[in-house]
């Protein structure tokens, strides 16, 4: 079984594939509206913390990580998190991955190292806004897709 997983940083479909006849069929979509929100609207103080060391020394800590990023590579951490639970259900044999280069790469940075080896294709685009069939004759094109 082939699953395709097609995601980028606010979504993400995994569908199973079907040989004969080419048929892609959603099993599962993921959203996080959180990833919509623009940075301001992040619940988070709007200025620095302060802190005192000596008499006359002060300062302010800002933070290390922005917290859309922070959101980003959680959903990044979910649907990795879901190819390794798929995986140990064997519910797929070979992965393709369909996401844009920055969610490929925070998806790879999670993904358990045994789910790798079942990674068929790697391809680093965002075909969010694609229909299904638009997807398969995508993968027909850019992939053996056709011939797996």
């Amino acid at each position: 079984m082939i699953w395709v997983i097609s995601a980028n940083s606010v979504a993400c479909r995994i569908f199973h594939y079907e040989k004969t006849p080419p048929k892609l069929t959603l099993l599962k979509e993921i959203d996080h509206p959180e990833n919509r929100l623009k940075k301001e609207d992040f619940l988070t103080s709007d200025k620095p913390g302060h802190y005192k060391s000596s008499a006359s020394n002060r300062g302010a800590y800002s933070p290390k990580t922005d917290p859309k990023e922070v959101e980003i590579d959680n959903f990044a951490r979910q649907i990795a998190k879901e190819l390794n639970l798929g995986r140990n259900k064997n519910a797929y044999d070979k992965l393709i991955i369909v996401t844009d280069p920055r969610m490929n790469g925070l998806i790879f940075q999670h993904l358990d190292k045994h789910i790798k080896p079942f990674v068929s294709n790697n391809i680093h685009k965002d075909l969010q806004n694609f229909s299904e069939h638009e997807i398969l004759n995508f993968l027909k094109v850019n992939t053996q897709f056709a011939d797996s």
